[in-house]
């Protein structure tokens, strides 16, 4: 089992270092469809080498993925057909013909057309290696390889990638090779998709891009936390979802995919910027609001001497479109914070409780003429 939750952790760290950038490209579904649609490449690299194992499915698969998105963009760029358009049409041909080929010709191969959509990692304790006296699956040095590749490309191409995906024209006026680079960056994600196969299949590899990312998305300020975020969000997915995957017998890749989900959400009801936060922020503007228009009638009542009539407690409610709980609630409030007190059955204004009046009065220049 400790082989399988390494393979997912290492999986999911490589994938979420380029979904990053995906994300901010706001290129997810051409993750998507570069998931899908390199299945094509490894299997005509298989027809060609008659070898599951030979490395040439890995290039295969990449360079087809590289095609994959040069259809997407040469279609995308078209004034009759949008880049969205162009993804539900390339991907789902590619990696349709992909399947109906593996159905049809290579039924007695090691090709499992449900290991490839959601894949399963748990049998990757039976292909191990010796490294240093230590036995590590083969699936974590393939994907580790790779994520260190990821890792160096994001180093040393920071800068650019920086520029280009936030400012593309900017970019080409400093003549950063713009092109070449999203290439190289397409050919990564092909790459990342492929050796994610054996872990995740081709269906739940999004999650492992996307997710991380987006959550991070939501909370970060600039791109190196993001991609930290983004890190440590995919470590978190990973740490939970094989838990409760052991946990409940189920597929340890979905359980991380729906942990991920539901982390993404809970960043998006509770961050500073949240349905939560938001709902919490309106309450308390809303009982700022009732409690200064409590304390601007009180006062000015007592400015104008009708003070004795006005501000009752047994007939305050007259004066307010409130009901009588909503009037204890706000008077409990204000009494508590010691901006009025209670004498011969009347609400008054405590020193402190003036001040917030006269401080009221001249922030919104109220006058005492009427009554609020």
């Amino acid at each position: 089992m400790i082989d399988s939750y390494l393979v997912l952790l290492i999986t999911s760290i490589c994938c979420s270092m380029l979904g990053v950038f995906l994300v901010l490209r706001d290129m997810s579904m051409i993750a998507d469809a570069i998931s899908h649609s390199v299945l094509l490449g490894i299997v005509i690299a298989f027809f060609i080498t008659q070898d599951i194992s030979s490395p040439w499915l890995i290039v295969g698969a990449g360079i087809f993925g590289v095609v994959t998105v040069a259809a997407i963009e040469m279609l995308g760029k078209s004034k009759r057909i949008m880049r969205s358009d162009a993804v539900g049409v390339v991907f789902p041909m590619f990696f349709s013909l992909a399947v109906i080929l593996i159905s049809r010709y290579a039924r007695n191969a090691h090709i499992d057309t449900d290991i490839v959509l959601v894949g399963e990692v748990i049998f990757a304790s039976l292909d191990t290696i010796s490294i240093g006296g230590i036995m590590l699956p083969v699936s974590f040095i393939k994907v580790g390889i790779v994520a260190i590749i990821n890792l160096i490309f994001i180093i040393v191409f920071y800068k650019q990638m920086k520029i280009s995906t936030f400012n593309q024209e900017y970019a080409y006026l400093l003549g950063i090779p713009v092109a070449a680079i999203f290439y190289i960056f397409m050919t990564l994600t092909s790459l990342t998709a492929v050796v994610s196969f054996d872990a995740v299949g081709s269906i739940l590899v999004l999650s492992f891009f996307i997710t991380p990312a987006a959550t991070a998305y939501l909370v970060a300020k600039d791109l190196k936390k993001m991609i930290l975020l983004s890190t440590v969000f995919s470590v978190i997915n990973c740490t939970l979802g094989t838990l409760l995957a052991v946990h409940y017998n189920a597929s340890m890749s979905g359980m991380c995919a729906f942990i991920g989900m539901l982390v993404y959400l809970a960043v998006v009801v509770f961050n500073k910027k949240g349905a939560v936060s938001k709902y919490i922020n309106n309450k308390k503007i809303l009982t700022r609001v009732v409690n200064d228009m409590f304390i601007i009638h009180i006062g000015n009542h007592i400015n104008d001497g009708t003070n004795k009539q006005e501000n009752r407690i047994d007939g305050m409610y007259k004066h307010f479109n409130w009901s009588k709980d909503d009037i204890e609630k706000t008077a409990d409030s204000l009494l508590t914070k010691g901006l009025i007190e209670i004498a011969d059955n009347e609400y008054k204004l405590t020193e402190l409780g003036e001040k917030r009046y006269n401080f009221l009065n001249e922030h919104y220049k109220l006058n005492n003429e009427g009554e609020i």
